[in-house]
């Protein structure tokens, strides 16, 4: 495990297990100040992230890690926690929209478990990982919007942002204006967006407009490094979506109506792996599409066309 001090009172605590398929692995920060701590997510439960987490908190002198802060259910982020928890004593917080998709687990599995061909071993420890990260919800505590966390002389305010997912927060540290993102803005590239249940394009361009004015001077990401120039990285992503929702305009005018016409046709190199990603992506542009009325839906399920309004 790496450990690199990001500010004052911030480390990322990077370990990137073997079996990670994602080009950038989950981080886990620690924020720290006197004698408290918490947790900002909590990685994979493979025994050797958690337990390289765990011996590195036990080596901090002092130290009461006071809470295990979930930006969202999603097992690279949240699988972790119980393990972590039950090792510290914290209390893990998450906002309660996620608590149904940690304790369905089953039930939710299909949207993020397909398994392209060649990663059965990923969908089997993906499975594990799920199951673990329900295990957090159990004793979890709630965190709404406007919530506030103390940790040492260190404020923490919870920023309900729905998009990636349904209950995906991002964390204001105030003393440093800097805002922990989770998987709302990555350090490279774009955020994966699923239609409804699971996800919301419009509700994530919402999201991304009111991260923008809170004037932060730093982005902390769940994945990938720190972004110091906040807003431009904002708008980048707003940027980047628009761009690609106007594409799926385009694509439809000339005919290209299903889902995966769409999809051949924006991703033309497409990876098979990430083929079901691919897939929601534009799934999520359609739905957002449809609602504001730009686009009408013509049939159900795999027979489903769509068309400019």
């Amino acid at each position: 495990m790496e450990v690199r001090q990001v500010t004052d009172h911030v480390r990322v605590l990077a370990a990137r297990p073997p079996f990670y398929i994602g080009p950038l692995a989950p981080n886990v920060y620690l924020i720290a100040d006197g004698e408290e701590g918490a947790l900002v997510d909590s990685g994979f439960a493979d025994d050797e992230s958690v337990q390289a987490r765990i011996e590195y908190l036990r080596g901090l002198p002092g130290l009461r890690l006071r809470y295990i802060v979930l930006t969202h259910h999603h097992f690279d982020h949240a699988s972790g926690a119980a393990r972590l928890a039950e090792a510290t004593g914290a209390r893990v917080m998450l906002h309660p929209q996620e608590e149904s998709f940690l304790r369905d687990w089953q039930t939710d599995a299909p949207q993020d478990l397909e398994v392209p061909e060649g990663q059965e071993e990923w969908a089997r420890r993906a499975q594990e990982f799920r199951r673990e990260a329900a295990r957090a919800a159990g004793n979890a505590g709630y965190l709404q919007d406007g919530d506030r966390l103390k940790v040492g002389s260190l404020t923490l305010e919870a920023v309900h942002t729905p998009g990636h997912t349904m209950g995906s927060l991002c964390l204001l540290l105030r003393e440093e204006v800097a805002l922990f993102t989770g998987d709302t803005a990555l350090g490279l590239g774009t955020v994966a967006v699923s239609p409804p249940p699971h996800g919301d394009m419009a509700l994530y361009l919402r999201s991304l407009e009111r991260l923008k004015g809170l004037g932060a001077s730093l982005l902390l990401p769940g994945h990938g490094p720190e972004v110091k120039d906040a807003g431009r990285k904002l708008q980048e992503l707003i940027d980047h979506r628009l761009e690609r929702e106007r594409q799926v305009l385009s694509l439809l005018a000339q005919g290209k109506g299903t889902v995966m016409e769409l999809v051949r046709a924006i991703y033309p190199e497409l990876d098979r792996r990430i083929l079901p990603m691919a897939r929601r992506q534009v799934e999520a542009h359609l739905h957002k599409l449809v609602a504001e009325g730009k686009a009408l839906c013509q049939g159900e399920g795999a027979e489903a066309r769509y068309v400019p309004a």
